[in-house]
């Protein structure tokens, strides 16, 4: 059995002067070889326990994508630690709680999130390192030193040719880069910040951890002694995830190498992959799904993998990279879906050859080429409209759906190139187990694994989870349908289920579906509404699409639509999405809302924070 740290060595073995990581910086790809990746967090390993991490401590990273991020990564475990990786979107009380219970005596960070940090730093009495990764990308550029970036400036103006454009604009912006890293060359000393509130006691924290010693740069955190790794057992604890939920208060689930290990091989072998492998890296690397199917399976293949510059380039930076493994969630491929439907309305002949069944693939063809004709594309953390599948796939590109969760490492069934059914999640990946709890008539009951994927537990939690863990079988609270040639569909979530007064059940997601098929409409959660002990009727809160609202009041010649416009569209949107619904699941009142759904980093509404409203409208 092979831990964490066991594959990549061996990747950075096999393909030492390989691009393991790749990012981009100046407008050009710069690559990490799988030679430095291994050096350098072994120097990360020996800075950890030069400075007194030890064995079995943890370690937090609070941070952005990036390549130092997968470094401090694999180093923490090189040095026998255990990883808690973050939401970088967490506010100061939810990261309290995370940093406070997982007891991380070291913290990987960047410089947006000292001031959240300095804020709490006294309530962690365990914390005794803060290292900031990248204080900005330019320093990972040019160097350590501001001199070494003016030397890069003046070597480009030197070579500078007026004719080629691209050279200029890269010039321009590296001027601007090197006055912001000029400012910054204190700017761990410099405080406090203009604007800044100067009764706070934040600077005076600040001095006083950094007189301590606990604050380090990462150039500072890295030493060249000599590392001996530590033996690992593969049923080591590897990391403790916080998963953000949608029901309730972050746990940590405990996931050891073993876990992690053969899910990634599980999941090698069903989409049949190899070192050929490269990823675009998206989606927040906290979160499981992206960290060990987008980083660590990669890399444990000797692949590649590009770190997208934001959700804004995606577009370009799939045109650029042509990644053959893609993971994504619903939004995101809804996302595309409406983007490349646009472009196609925007352009005359693209739009007659596309409504052409015979002429048709001229277009989809090229829709191929741009994002890469041998793509797979993944959907996962939550469920894919088949609707939008569909649409997708008409457009050129197929998307294969999976379903997993933080509690199993993450993977339990996919769809793949040999086994894809529209509807469903595909197929149980080799050596894990499902069963489906007490099934209904219609076959529907609660989905239970069990495997070498199913997390060791709750950390600090043994009654949440005694709750989880019924000998060896994992409680995912997903309500499912296991079919005689083992494809698995998911109906809803437990906690979500709406029972009528009829008695029949609702699956809010089938709901919300049709619903989301107005292009009027955004976001939605349907719930259930108590109307007696143990019956409900169903509701929903409807966020509009803004663009789409301003589009269909220039439609009708008026400057700005009136709440009894907006109301009066929304309840046709909604009559017309009930009249494709058997009439038990239509929906009674609807609320809408003036601003999005508080989210999870997977895109999932957050249900527990949308508190159900009186001022609902009747259909």
């Amino acid at each position: 059995m092979y831990s964490i740290v066991d594959l990549i060595e061996e990747s950075c073995r096999k393909f030492s002067d390989k691009a393991a990581l790749r990012h981009k910086i100046a407008d050009v790809w710069q690559n990490i070889s799988y030679s430095t990746l291994w050096t350098t967090s072994d120097r990360v390993a020996a800075g950890l326990i030069k400075n007194g991490f030890k064995a079995g401590d943890h370690a937090a990273l609070l941070a952005p994508s990036s390549p130092r991020w997968v470094i401090a990564y694999v180093g923490i475990l090189k040095a026998g630690g255990i990883v808690i990786p973050i939401d970088k979107e967490l506010k100061s009380i939810e990261l309290r709680h995370i940093l406070s219970d997982c007891q991380a005596r070291a913290l990987f960070t960047d410089r947006p999130y000292l001031d959240t940090l300095l804020e709490i730093v006294n309530c962690l009495p365990a914390l005794f390192h803060i290292v900031t990764l990248n204080q900005s990308p330019q320093q990972v550029y040019f160097g350590k030193s501001p001199a070494t970036a003016l030397d890069g400036l003046s070597s480009e103006w030197q070579n500078q040719d007026d004719t080629d454009s691209k050279r200029c604009t890269r010039i321009e912006n590296l001027a601007g880069q090197v006055d912001r890293l000029l400012c910054e060359e204190a700017s761990l000393t410099s405080w406090p910040k203009e604007g800044y509130n100067l009764c706070s006691q934040t600077p005076t924290i600040f001095k006083s951890i950094e007189k301590e010693g606990k604050l380090l740069t990462f150039e500072k955190l890295l030493s060249d002694t000599p590392l001996s790794l530590l033996p690992c057992c593969p049923h080591d604890t590897a990391v403790i995830l916080y998963t953000s939920g949608t029901t309730g208060r972050a746990k940590g689930a405990m996931l050891s190498h073993f876990n992690i290990v053969s899910n990634i091989r599980g999941a090698t072998a069903h989409f049949r992959l190899d070192e050929s492998i490269h990823t675009l890296s998206f989606l927040p690397i906290s979160h499981v799904f992206e960290q060990v199917c987008g980083i660590l399976l990669p890399l444990s293949l000797g692949g590649t993998v590009s770190f997208c510059e934001s959700l804004k380039k995606l577009g370009d930076n799939l045109a650029e990279v042509k990644p053959t493994f893609f993971l994504g969630v619903p939004a995101i491929f809804r996302m595309i879906r409406d983007r490349i439907m646009k472009n196609i309305a925007s352009k005359r002949l693209s739009r007659f050859l596309f409504s052409i069944p015979i002429t048709r693939p001229l277009v989809t063809t090229k829709i191929r080429q741009t994002f890469g004709s041998g793509t797979i594309f993944i959907s996962g953390g939550a469920a894919l409209d088949p609707a939008i599948a569909a649409e997708l796939e008409k457009l050129g590109l197929t998307i294969f759906q999976g379903y997993g969760i933080t509690e199993t490492s993450p993977i339990i069934s996919a769809e793949c190139p040999e086994c894809k059914r529209s509807g469903t999640v595909g197929r149980i990946l080799p050596d894990i187990e499902v069963k489906i709890d007490c099934p209904n008539e219609e076959m529907v009951g609660e989905i239970l694994v069990k495997g070498p994927n199913v997390m060791q537990g709750y950390f600090r939690n043994p009654q949440v989870t005694d709750e989880a863990l019924i000998h060896g079988w994992y409680r995912t609270g997903d309500l499912g349908r296991l079919d005689t040639e083992g494809f698995l569909s998911i109906c809803s979530r437990v906690k979500n289920l709406i029972v009528t007064p009829n008695g029949k059940n609702v699956y809010p997601e089938e709901v919300e579906n049709e619903l989301l098929k107005s292009p009027y409409i955004a976001e939605v959660m349907v719930y259930g509404h108590k109307v007696a002990s143990a019956t409900e009727e169903i509701h929903a809160k409807i966020y509009p699409d803004q663009e789409a609202l301003v589009d269909y009041g220039r439609k009708l010649g008026k400057s700005q639509m009136t709440g009894e416009d907006v109301e009066s569209l929304i309840r046709t949107e909604v009559s017309a999405a009930c009249e494709r619904l058997a009439v038990y699941k239509r929906i009674r009142k609807f609320t809408i809302r003036e601003d999005e759904f508080p989210k999870t980093t997977t895109r999932k509404i957050k249900r527990f924070e949308v508190e159900a409203s009186n001022s609902s409208v009747e259909l």
